[in-house]
Formats: C-alpha cells, sequence, structure tokens
C-alpha cells in the first residue's frame, strides 16, 4: 500500500501532527494519492471499490502505521456509505473529486419545514475530518413531528468550532460543527432506507452497525500492533541497561500479548468473512449472528485495552510522558476504544 518511504514520513510526522492538532497536508496527499478515503467508493466515481473485508484489513494496516491517520482513514472511507443515498447528479458532484470526504456526527440538531426543504440550525458534536472534509452531514429532527431526516451541507456553509481535546487522536480535528438557519435544499437531504443511483456496492448494503463495529474494531487491532511495536522497540533499545532477568521478563510478557493479539486478529477476521461471504451470497444475515459480532468487537476491544494497560506497566516513566511513541500509541488506543460501537 505505502512505500517504505510514505511509512516513514508518516511515522516522522506522528508528534507534528499532534501538537499541531490535524492531519498534515503532506500526509492528506498520501492518503488521496492511495486513495484512502475512498476505499468503499466505485471505481467510477474515482474509487477503490474494494470489499468489505479488504478494507478492513487497510484500517488495520494504516492504523498500525500511525493512529491518527488510521482514524482518519477509517472514518472517511466510513462515509463512503452513504454514497448510494444521494441525488446521483450530487452524488457525482460530491464524490468524483480527488479529496472528496464527509465529516458528520450522530448528533441532532433542528429542522424547520420551508419550500423546497429545510432550514437546519444546531451544533453536532465529534465531526472527524472538520480540518479537511468536502461536505458535512448531520441529523435533525423536524419541527412539529416526529420525524427524522439527515442532510448534507458544503463545507463553506459550516462553521467549525475547534473544540476537540482528547487524551488521544489529537490530530483527527473530531470538533464540532455549527449551523444556524442553513437552507438545505430537499435534493440535498437522504433517508438510509431510499437508494438514489446506481453507484451501489455490496457493502453499501450491508448492515450498517455491524460495518460500523468491525471498522472500529479492525482499526483497533492495528493500534494495538502499533502499541506492541513501540514497546518491542523500546525494550531492545534499553537492553544494555537491563538485566538479563528483567529483559527476559518483559519480552516474555510481549511475545504473550502478540499470541494473544494474533488470535483475536484471527478470530475477528474469521466472524466478520463469514458475514461477508454470506451478504454477498445474497442470504439473509441472522439477527444472533449480527449480536455476536457485536459482543465480540464490544468485548475484545476491552481486551486488547486491558493489554495495553498491562504491559505499559513495564515500562515506567516513558510510558506516562506524552512525547514518547510508546504514550502515544497507549493514548490512541485509549480514545478509539471509547467509540460507542466499541463501549460495553
Amino acid at each position: 500500500m505505502f512505500t517504505v518511504d510514505e511509512i516513514e514520513k508518516i511515522k516522522t510526522h506522528s508528534e507534528q501532527m499532534e501538537e499541531s492538532k490535524t492531519i498534515l497536508s503532506d500526509i492528506l496527499e498520501i492518503i488521496y494519492e492511495h486513495q484512502l478515503f475512498k476505499i468503499f467508493t466505485p471505481k467510477t466515481l474515482g474509487g477503490l471499490e474494494k470489499p468489505l473485508v479488504d478494507g478492513l484489513k487497510i484500517f488495520q494496516q494504516v492504523g498500525a502505521i500511525d493512529g491518527n491517520v488510521g482514524w482518519a482513514v477509517t472514518i472517511g472511507s466510513g462515509g463512503n456509505m452513504f454514497i448510494p443515498l444521494f441525488d446521483r447528479q450530487l452524488c457525482e458532484k460530491h464524490f468524483n473529486q480527488k479529496e472528496a470526504v464527509i465529516a458528520g456526527s450522530g448528533k441532532f440538531g433542528v429542522a424547520e419545514r420551508v419550500n423546497d426543504g429545510y432550514r437546519i440550525s444546531g451544533e453536532w458534536k465529534y465531526c472527524s475530518g472538520a480540518d479537511y472534509a468536502t461536505l458535512f452531514t448531520m441529523n435533525c429532527k423536524i419541527q412539529g413531528s416526529n420525524q427524522i431526516i439527515t442532510c448534507s451541507v458544503p463545507r463553506e456553509k459550516v462553521e467549525v468550532i475547534p473544540d476537540w481535546n482528547a487524551i488521544g487522536l489529537k490530530a483527527t480535528s473530531s470538533h464540532t460543527m455549527k449551523l444556524e438557519n442553513v437552507f438545505v435544499n430537499d435534493k440535498e437531504t437522504f433517508n438510509f432506507n431510499h437508494f438514489q443511483n446506481e453507484f451501489e456496492l455490496p457493502v453499501h448494503r450491508f448492515p450498517f452497525t455491524s460495518f460500523s463495529e468491525s471498522s472500529f474494531f479492525s482499526l483497533c487491532l492495528g493500534l494495538t500492533e502499533q502499541f506492541m511495536s513501540e514497546a518491542i522497540d523500546s525494550l531492545y533499545r534499553k537492553k544494555e541497561e537491563l538485566s538479563t532477568e528483567r529483559f527476559q521478563l518483559v519480552k516474555g510478557k510481549l511475545d504473550e500479548k502478540q499470541v494473544y493479539l494474533q488470535q483475536i486478529e484471527k478470530q475477528f477476521y474469521s466472524l466478520i468473512t463469514n458475514l461477508w461471504d454470506k451478504h454477498v451470497d445474497g442470504e439473509l444475515l441472522l439477527t444472533d449472528e449480527l449480536e455476536r459480532l457485536t459482543s465480540f468487537c464490544k468485548e475484545q476491544s476491552g481486551e486488547l485495552l486491558f493489554s495495553v494497560h498491562s504491559i505499559i506497566r513495564y515500562f515506567g516513566m516513558e510510558g506516562v510522558f506524552e512525547k514518547t511513541p510508546l504514550n502515544r500509541a497507549w493514548r490512541n488506543l485509549c480514545t478509539a476504544s471509547q467509540h460507542a460501537f466499541l463501549t460495553p
């Protein structure tokens, strides 16, 4: 996927991205070049058109290189799920461009029905990618009814409030967006039960909750992988300073967790591949099968977190200073695993 030089560039700029609290333009160019905001976008719109499982493995691979970039790619390509829901003309307009990426939120604003559309207002938190998104999506409750409408608004109409201040994933610009009495045409709204164009891929019919759970879990696998890599590097850098007994003790703990991580990864991909194959074959996915995936992702993301907590104890003060790659990898996993799709 990435060249050796590109991987080195991303890693070299990890600290700078965290300090600047955004994905740097040079790194965004690498993402655009590899079409990583378009993993589930059809080739006719300039995308990679990947099957679900292939896309999940990309999320994991990028997360293992850098947590912030991994989150950006996971969230950015997640927006591809909306592609069939747009009016055809608008879909081509929004997604044909190389830099196309959606930032959105599941929170709710207010929509007032007017001629040919809605006037919408509100604030929506946690819009990852707000610094570079070309389109924003948001849910609104329609005044005077129990209906909910999902709207899309171009970047130039959105006010971004730079308030993302979590302990990790600091460069994801997961800020709040604000709209005040902005007009949205009917064609700029959509709902999840109504496909409006021919750009549909099999992944777009996969259950959205299961898609989201598996996306964030695959990313967490990558973030855990990055943490383990940083821990191993740290251990070997300090080898000469440590007694043989101490080195072997920590190495043994790391080896044990590496085996565990590989087991979890194998179980996850077996589970999601089975669901994906059934979906592609046109079989109905049963509720208990989907619930099994939900339980797995929630429970095992917690186990991944507990694993890195147990390992970081062996690295003393290096584990708590924010400037160290080990601490950054730990904080990123702590933050990602708090997403609502992964919490108990």
